[in-house]
């Protein structure tokens, strides 16, 4: 668990004091570099055990220089000077725990010392003794306990304690309140049990050795006021001494290493961005092509969801296996110009002979966009309108409308097989120089045709040039580059997220929106270009997952 546990005292000459406290580095490394950071004459070498049992040990002179020596008194010091704290080592999760009376970093004692404070004069919870949580978001989060602990030499006889865990993560510690409550619950019946038997052999000494004559005369004498400015003089009183157990400190130690242990791994953090981004379409129990009883070759001329397309396979025919398979065998211009269309919802029509070759193509490009995004007919002889699919394959020699071909909303991918080959479904023969390479689809040549031809000056949105970086990168294995891809698609898909409630305000003047849509663009930061795949995206969220994203909207 990421946090500092620690014990605070008010102490009646001083104030607010930090007494003990115990925090965990995640590996020895960085524990030793803790200890090489500390003076040469007190450096010594963190415990090494073979078994996953805490140790302890006591702890070299590491912490930030405490309060001067006549700025404390004995209730304001936890352990020894010569013994200042304890280390325990987790062998097998490789973590430290160190404890003593300052934690090790300036900036944490100074965020230890405000929870102190805080939680000793200022936050206080009906009763001035129970558990209570404060904090703020930019700063840090405290669960502090406060009691009391019985001292029959103290003002009032009693005096104020409070254990206090401080973290950054305010959902973690909240999730964690039942079990820290419960256990420093616990801890501090024991402190107090502790207490309570020691005050009261000192009560039954005091009646003792002063008679109630004795007691009622210098109450005569001197009256109650004289009395409280006696017992007020006397010196503070340690934990140690208050509880009669010279290994109180120990015992805290060991505590304190379990709620950071045990804390850990009663919760395990994930991330949760909500119900799935896109209503993704149930599986299909039985190939589809079985369940309307057609051909494969007949089904494909028909427009399916992406979850329900198929690559029909061949002999003899050579298909594409990933998308970082076609990026290799595509020109680089021609890609990024293929991508950039696709990623913005323009139709992709792919005609060649080979019905394998065109499905594979299809079936590798559809993992640019969510699968709600797509809708597909795999091979077809005649041209079909981007309102029925947007992904299409067709057979050589289908010709496309005139305004297809002059539209910029449509982008063509013509597959021409080698020069010298047999006919469609007979071995290929290539008759390029690098025929001999193990993939026969290097001899192919992909020939990408649009509109609006690519220039120099053409702009890209970040998603295609983050795309093409993670295509490109050899290092990364396909399987490694299909589940980064994923996550690409998912960190647009909260973009898309953001887009639709930002689209969803109320009314307002085009200037104050436009402004309020750079500014959006900034913090998502993504370009012009970028917006536009976003907008296209918005179709992937269904009506249900509208409906979430408001009335979560109205919630907050």
């Amino acid at each position: 668990m990421n946090a500092i546990i620690a014990l605070c005292h008010f102490c009646e000459a001083h104030g607010p004091c930090i007494l003990f406290c115990t925090q965990a580095f995640h590996s020895a490394h960085d524990a030793q570099l803790l200890m090489d950071s500390a003076p040469p004459d007190k450096r010594m070498p963190l415990l090494e055990r073979s078994d996953s049992n805490a140790s302890e040990s006591s702890l070299s002179s590491l912490m930030h220089p405490p309060p001067k020596s006549s700025d404390q008194c004995e209730a304001c010091r936890s352990v020894p000077v010569d013994q200042p704290g304890f280390i325990s080592y987790d062998s097998r999760a490789q973590i430290s725990y160190i404890s003593g009376q300052y934690p090790e970093q300036s900036q944490l004692y100074s965020i230890l010392r405000q929870a102190c404070v805080r939680s000793l004069n200022c936050e206080v919870c009906p009763g001035r003794e129970g558990p209570i949580v404060f904090g703020e978001d930019n700063s840090c989060h405290v669960l502090s306990h406060t009691f009391n602990v019985q001292d029959s030499q103290a003002r009032g006889f009693s005096r104020l304690y409070s254990f206090i865990v401080v973290m950054m993560d305010r959902v973690f510690l909240i999730n964690s309140w039942p079990f820290l409550v419960k256990h420093l619950r616990a801890l501090i019946d024991n402190l107090q049990a502790k207490a309570e038997t020691v005050y009261s052999m000192e009560s039954e000494e005091t009646k003792s050795s002063h008679p109630r004559s004795l007691r009622s005369s210098l109450s005569s004498l001197h009256g109650p006021d004289h009395l409280r400015c006696i017992r007020t003089n006397q010196m503070g009183r340690s934990l140690i001494e208050l509880t009669g157990d010279r290994e109180i400190f120990v015992y805290l130690h060991k505590y304190f290493v379990f709620l950071l242990k045990a804390g850990g791994q009663r919760i395990t953090e994930c991330v949760l961005e909500g119900p799935p981004q896109v209503a993704a379409s149930p599986e299909p129990l039985q190939d589809e092509r079985h369940l309307r009883g057609g051909s494969p070759m007949e089904t494909l001329d028909r427009p399916v969801c992406a979850s329900e397309f198929r690559v029909v396979q061949i002999e003899n025919q050579p298909s594409f296996q990933s998308l970082r398979h076609l990026f290799q065998v595509l020109d680089y211009g021609d890609f990024l110009e293929l991508a950039h269309h696709i990623l913005r919802g323009d139709q992709v029509i792919v005609r060649g002979s080979d019905v394998t070759t065109v499905t594979s193509i299809l079936d590798v490009l559809k993992d640019l966009v969510p699968d709600s995004c797509c809708r597909i007919i795999g091979f077809s002889q005649s041209y079909k309108e981007s309102f029925i699919c947007n992904f299409l394959g067709l057979a050589v020699g289908v010709e496309l409308p005139h305004h297809i071909v002059a539209s910029d909303l449509h982008v063509h991918l013509d597959i021409l097989p080698p020069l010298n080959s047999k006919s469609s479904g007979s071995p290929r023969e290539p008759h390029y120089e690098d025929s001999e390479c193990s993939d026969p689809l290097q001899s192919y040549k992909l020939q990408v045709n649009s509109a609006r031809p690519r220039t120099a000056e053409t702009k890209y949105p970040i998603f295609l040039n983050r795309l093409t970086a993670l295509l490109s990168n050899e290092v990364f294995s396909d399987s490694t580059v299909a589940r980064a891809l994923t996550a690409l698609k998912e960190e647009w898909m909260n973009k898309v997220k953001v887009l639709y409630k930002f689209s969803q305000m109320g009314h307002l003047e085009l200037p104050q929106r436009n402004e309020r849509l750079t500014k959006l663009q900034e913090i998502l930061l993504v370009n012009h270009e970028d917006l536009l795949i976003l907008q296209y995206w918005r179709s992937a969220l269904s009506k249900d997952y509208r409906t979430h994203l408001m009335q979560g909207d109205r919630t907050q």
